[in-house]
Formats: structure tokens, sequence, C-alpha cells
């Protein structure tokens, strides 16, 4: 078991054999709104509703980005209204990436602000969605509308993301590599030498450690945090135009920031950044997409600034810098991963 601390304000415990005791505790809270997605298992939801006290409500908005939305917002904000739910109550997120991305948005809007815990069921979530206090639905591109604020708590139960299928792994390792890229040299080796198989206390441990670091450093993305964000700015682009998952564009986005680190800040391990991604059985290239449309995605991004596209690129393993980046470099970028076409 482990126990950490993000932002100063976020307790985190890794461990097994979560109950629901675990994932209220620290809350005085005489009402719970748990808000969770279809594919919950069952075995989970019926621990956590032994808590001790009556839930307000149990909300389950729709898989994946689906949920990510307005609509769905307003939805689970007009639920909350009519269970009742007030500022000194509790909102339990339950679930992957994209419900935890929802769930904390509606817990920083709702009432401008409602305590949150977090209890994620995929390893996306546990090693990224959790951590750090982002939060936000989709306007168009990714994630345009958002706030930032911390859950009180977050609860990692081993056990859960032991019994995933390599499929849902997958996608939380490109996250887990990623942190490794720019921050952990230790952890890209263990995903380079064990794939799907790395000891998970230890892979999500150190994919935290590194996320933590940062966000301790720059909470509100202001300068440093963006550095997160590598393999984002084409991988959100890709996951839109293509329809992947978020683990599969983010890996190709690896690639082509990998490609344009190499052409831009003389990144030599390219080769190496590729190993792990296919050790870890994600994709290396897009699947047919308009070359367009992705450049139109990218130019969406909210990294840009200024009329300039800016990507975290690296100098080396643990060495990642924020670049503005020219059209022939994003060609080079894009072709690496497959996708072609003249600039427009």
């Amino acid at each position: 078991m482990a126990e950490l601390v993000v932002g100063g304000a976020t307790a985190v415990w890794i461990g097994r054999g979560a109950d629901a005791a675990l994932v209220r505790a620290d809350s005085v809270a005489r009402r719970i709104a748990y808000i969770t997605q279809p594919g919950v298992p069952a075995a989970i939801a019926h621990r956590l509703a032994a808590a001790d006290g009556p839930a307000a409500a149990v909300i389950v908005v729709p898989d994946g980005d689906e949920a990510k939305s307005l609509a769905v917002t307003e939805e689970v904000c007009r639920r909350l209204v009519a269970a009742g739910l007030d500022r000194g109550d509790l909102i339990v997120v339950v679930g992957g990436g994209a419900v935890t991305d929802l769930g904390g948005f509606v817990a920083g809007v709702f009432l401008r602000g409602v305590r949150v815990h977090y209890f994620p069921t995929t390893l996306l979530g546990a090693v990224d969605a959790a951590i750090g206090g982002k939060t936000g639905v989709n306007l168009g591109a990714k994630n345009l509308v958002g706030v930032f604020r911390h859950p009180a708590r977050v609860v990692i139960d081993l056990d859960v993301l032991a019994a995933l299928p390599p499929e849902a792994l997958r996608s939380g390792a490109a996250e887990a590599l990623k942190a490794g890229m720019v921050g952990d040299i230790a952890l890209v080796a263990l995903l380079e030498r064990d794939g799907l198989g790395a000891p998970l206390a230890e892979l999500v441990e150190r994919a935290i450690r590194v996320k933590a670091a940062v966000v301790g450093e720059d909470f509100l993305e202001t300068g440093r945090r963006s550095i997160l964000n590598y393999g984002h700015t084409m991988g959100h682009a890709v996951e839109v135009a293509a329809g992947l998952g978020h683990g599969e564009a983010v890996a190709i986005g690896m690639v082509a920031a990998g490609r344009a680190s190499a052409l831009v800040c003389g990144f030599a391990e390219e080769h190496r950044q590729h190993t792990a991604i296919v050790r870890l059985g994600l994709p290396v290239t897009a699947p047919a997409v308009d070359p367009a449309r992705v450049r139109e995605l990218m130019g969406a991004d909210k990294k840009r600034a200024g009329g300039d596209l800016r990507m975290v690129l690296l100098a080396d393993i643990g060495d990642p810098q924020v670049v503005v980046v020219d059209d022939a470099t994003v060609t080079a970028a894009l072709t690496a991963v497959g996708i072609g076409g003249p600039i427009r």
C-alpha cells in the first residue's frame, strides 16, 4: 500500500481491497451522489453501495467521450438538484477517464464547488484523469470547457485494475509511458522490459509521482505543467478525427512528437520510445484519416498560443521542452505516423 499527496490537496491511496468506508474517508457528508458509467463491474457498485448513510443519487452517464458534453453536464446537475445535494455533501466518481473528467467538472461548477472523491476503475483513470485536478468536457475539440479542481481523495484499488483485459490496460499504459518519457527513465525501462506485465503497483505509483511533482509546481498550467501534454497535440487531433481510444491516440501522438523532437531538439531516443510503444501493443501509425482535418484540430488545440502551434518535444528522456513548431515539422511528424497530404 502507498499513500501520496498531490498538489497539497489530494490524498491518493494505492492498495488492494478498497471498501466503501475508504472511498468515503475524511468526508462528513450527509448525502453522497455517485456518478458512474454502465461498464463499471457490479461487484464494485455493490461494494460502494454498502457504505453507511444513504446515497442521494446514483447517476449513470454514457461510456467514453459521449459523457463529456455540456448536455450531459446539464443533465447531471439537474439530477443533483433533484436529489437535494448541497455544498456540504459529497460526489463520488466511479469509472474510467471520461467519467472522471465529467464528474470532476460537475463537482467544480455545481453550487460553485462540491467535495469530490474519485474511484478510478481503469488504468487510464488511475494514472491520468484522476490525478492533478484537470477536469473538462469537449466542445468540438477535446477538453475545451473545464475547470481546475483537485479531488479531495483518490482511491486506486489494484485488484480492480488487475482484472482489466489487456486492451483496457493498454490505454492507461500509454499515459504511463508518457509520464516516463517526460520525467522517469526507470518507468520507461520498466515498460520496455515488461510491457503490460509490468508490476501494477510500481507502474501506477511511478506515473503518479511524475505527475504529482509537475502539478505541485504549476497547478494552473501557466508554464511547466504543459510538459504533461507530450504526445497530446497530435494525439487529441487523431483521437477525434479517427475515433480512436485515448491511449491509442496518445501513442500515435508520441511517435509523431518523437519525430519532431529528433528534428528540432536532436532527440536520440526515438527508436527506444518506438520499441516501448510496440512492446505495449499500442499503434505507431494512424488509421486512414483526412490530414486536413487533423491539422484543423491541431489548430484548435488549447496549447496553441498567439497563432503559433506549440508542441511538447524532448531533448532527451526526462528533458521536455515546449517548442513552437513550423509547418515543415508538423508535416514530418504527420508523415511519421502515416498521415500525408499538403500543408493547408
